[in-house]
């Protein structure tokens, strides 16, 4: 057998498949952190909104602050998200049911009630 084709393992191997490990993770968790704090510096900028503006996309200063009240290394979106998702759905739902409402009820036509009498 040759020694190229052996495939030795050190005693610090492990190691370094440990570190390599830990630094991929503090990078992903310093991304995520970073991107973090981007996004709070749009959270501050819709701050700067006023009510109209906010309320075009789907949000009210009790979200900002909502958003704004979590950890600083959480990310704020997911809450704007959420509460924008949440308002919408339910304007739309309010549209359909006003609509159901000014709808009439269906009455049997004469076809459907002489027909029904046959039987």
């Amino acid at each position: 057998m040759s020694y190229m084709g052996e495939v030795r393992r050190t005693a610090f191997s492990s190691f370094g498949a440990a570190a390599s490990g830990l630094l991929a993770g503090g990078f992903v968790t310093l991304v995520r952190i970073a991107k973090a704090l981007h996004r709070r510096t749009v959270l501050n900028r819709l701050g700067d909104f006023d009510d109209r503006m906010l309320k075009d996309i789907g949000l009210t200063r009790a979200d900002l602050r909502d958003a704004a009240s979590g950890p600083i290394w959480q990310d704020p979106t997911s809450v704007l998200v959420v509460r924008a998702v949440e308002r919408r759905a339910g304007r739309r739902q309010a549209v359909r049911d006003s609509l159901d409402a000014m709808r009439p009820q269906a009455e049997p036509n004469a076809a459907t009630r002489e027909t029904a009498g046959c039987h």
